[in-house]
């Protein structure tokens, strides 16, 4: 409908904590849904040391980790993890799904 005005409450753009925590929860659900078993401590492990290298204060930093480790201990759906022919795939063009 043209003619439907639609007004969003401003708010701020930057990151705030809930974000940093739901990032890497679902960076943690992710890789244990698709990446075969074997996988997913390397995948975690350089998204855990690029949070620690990237970080922008203590606060941020143990929001991160707490979204880490909730994505760790609760339910992430049913896993289907990717074929290892994927994974080749991904790796060749430069997207290898560890890093």
């Amino acid at each position: 409908m043209p003619d439907v005005t639609v007004h969003h409450p401003a708010t701020s753009p930057a990151r705030h904590a809930t974000s940093y925590r739901m990032n890497a929860r679902n960076r943690a659900w992710l890789a244990r849904r698709n990446l075969p078993r074997i996988l997913i401590p390397a995948n975690l492990a350089v998204w855990i040391l690029l949070t620690l290298w990237r970080f922008r204060g203590l606060k941020v930093l143990l929001t991160s980790l707490a979204g880490f480790r909730e994505g760790l201990r609760t339910n992430c759906g049913t896993r289907t993890p990717m074929s290892w022919r994927t994974i080749a795939q991904l790796t060749l063009a430069g997207r290898p799904p560890v890093f």
